[in-house]
């Protein structure tokens, strides 16, 4: 860009046009008011007082002794003389003036637009794979102070939004491959023995089925995360507190020969939200659950409100959270954190007591919701 065309170059031409034109006017307006002034005194009062005027080689003269066309003469004179060399000294003071507002216009531009190169600087520096970087501006609470820090908070965003992405992209890539290499390792196995009989197929066949059954789940939760982040999917009202009622009826013969119980403790929390998703959410904290529950255990489920946040809830008596939680989550997991941001939520999990069961809580928003979700486990007052 040429410099003539940058905001620096005009922000000069207007603080220059702004100094400049202040200046000229009171300029102007000193000038017209001496020219007033002067062409409104006449010596003829003076005469008429009798008093004396010292000329410039020191002679005192009386006024009276001049006559009235002499003092009139001497009088014009005088006021063109004075005119003329304060509109001179005018002059030269606006040309001055009008370089002092060119120089002056670009240094204070110059200091204004310091902000704005940092921060241009740094959104230059910053790539899609590296977004640590931050502006943090110093100085007062002004407008660039703000859009700097608006910036900054923009930058968390996107950096949390790619670290999410990447942890989605490798959990959807390791869990994807165990099936497969289950179903790639079977096949070979029977297609590889040319005495593999019957039933040895029969069973490569039944491995084959449960592992595509669970890729096709696997699958549908993409998809329903997919649609829900590029907005195809319609969002209603929905009360989380029906949803989980129905999906702890739904799973509750799933884990009854192993003594597994469901309890459903709810209150009403109405959101605006896409049904599908939200209830593939659920149903993979409860699928992850109902795994990790020991026999003759019981699975909590819950929905309430908590400071305008809708919660719906899962607690296990399973073995807890590892001390330092691995870097992969599990694709059933980072679905439901995909879901719950898409939503404008989150995903929490709170230990339990000694360490021992997991309790999983997606946190979604209504309208009446404070900034941030609670950090408190909301079965702790249930």
């Amino acid at each position: 860009m040429a410099s003539w065309q940058s905001i620096r170059f005009r922000l000069s031409v207007q603080y220059s046009a702004v100094v400049f034109g202040l200046g000229g006017a009171i300029l102007g307006l000193v000038f017209w008011a001496l020219q007033r002034d002067l062409r409104s005194q006449t010596m003829m009062a003076h005469i008429q007082t009798g008093q004396r005027v010292v000329l410039s080689d020191g002679e005192l003269v009386i006024m009276p002794e001049f006559k009235e066309i002499e003092v009139r003469a001497i009088e014009s004179i005088y006021n063109e003389v004075v005119l003329n060399e304060v509109a001179r000294f005018t002059l030269i003071a606006l040309v001055a003036l009008f370089l002092l507002s060119l120089v002056v216009g670009w240094i204070m531009s110059g200091r204004v637009l310091k902000p704005v190169e940092e921060i241009t600087s740094v959104a230059r520096e910053i790539q899609a794979s590296d977004l640590s970087r931050r502006i943090a501006l110093e100085g007062p609470d002004d407008e660039l102070t703000r859009l700097a820090n608006t910036f900054d908070g923009m930058l968390d965003r996107l950096d949390n939004a790619f670290a999410s992405q990447r942890q989605f992209l490798a959990d959807t890539s390791h869990d994807l491959r165990t099936p497969l290499a289950v179903i790639q390792a079977n096949v070979e196995l029977a297609a590889d023995d040319p005495n593999a009989s019957l039933d040895e197929w029969e069973e490569a066949g039944g491995i084959v089925r449960r592992n595509t059954e669970k890729m096709s789940k696997m699958i549908d939760g993409l998809l329903a995360a997919a649609r829900l982040q590029t907005g195809k999917a319609q969002s209603v009202s929905l009360d989380l507190a029906e949803m989980v009622e129905a999906k702890a009826t739904d799973f509750s013969p799933v884990v009854a020969d192993r003594g597994v119980t469901f309890s459903a403790i709810t209150t009403p929390a109405v959101v605006q939200g896409v049904e599908v998703p939200l209830d593939r959410a659920l149903s993979n904290l409860l699928d992850n659950a109902q795994r990790v529950a020991p026999k003759d255990s019981t699975v909590r489920l819950g929905s309430g409100l908590v400071e305008g946040w809708a919660w719906m809830a899962v607690q296990d008596e399973g073995p807890g959270l590892p001390p330092e939680p691995e870097d992969r989550i599990g694709l059933g997991l980072s679905i439901v954190t995909q879901i719950a941001e898409a939503h404008g939520g989150a995903l929490d999990s709170y230990a339990g007591h000694d360490e021992r069961g997991t309790t999983m809580v997606v946190w979604l928003p209504t309208d009446d919701a404070t900034d941030t979700h609670p950090k408190a486990n909301p079965f702790t007052n249930v």
